[in-house]
C-alpha cells in the first residue's frame, strides 16, 4: 500500500510538471492535478506512524492548498468557456 501510494504520488507530480507545460491554456487541469497531489500527500502523511509536529504541519498546509487549488480549478473551469480578447 505504501509503495503503491508513493508511486502514485510520483506519477502525479510528473503529470503536474507535464500539464503545466502542455496544458498552459487549460489551467483547470493543472489546478485539479495539483489538488490531487496535495490530497495524496495528506493521505501519505496520515499513514505515517508516529506523526510528528512536522507531519501535522504538512497535513495542515497541504489541506489548505488542496482547498485553494480545488476552488481555483472550479473557477477556471467555469470561466474557460468565456474567452475574452
Amino acid at each position: 500500500m505504501q509503495i503503491a501510494l508513493l508511486l502514485i504520488i510520483i506519477a502525479t507530480a510528473v503529470f503536474v510538471g507535464f500539464a503545466s507545460k502542455k496544458f498552459y491554456d487549460k489551467p483547470q487541469i493543472v489546478n485539479f492535478s495539483i489538488a490531487l497531489l496535495m490530497i495524496l500527500i495528506v493521505i501519505q502523511t496520515l499513514l505515517m506512524q508516529p506523526i510528528t509536529t512536522l507531519g501535522y504541519t504538512a497535513i495542515a498546509f497541504c489541506s489548505i492548498a488542496f482547498i485553494i487549488q480545488l476552488i481555483l480549478g472550479i473557477r477556471n473551469s467555469r470561466t474557460s468557456g468565456n474567452v475574452q480578447a
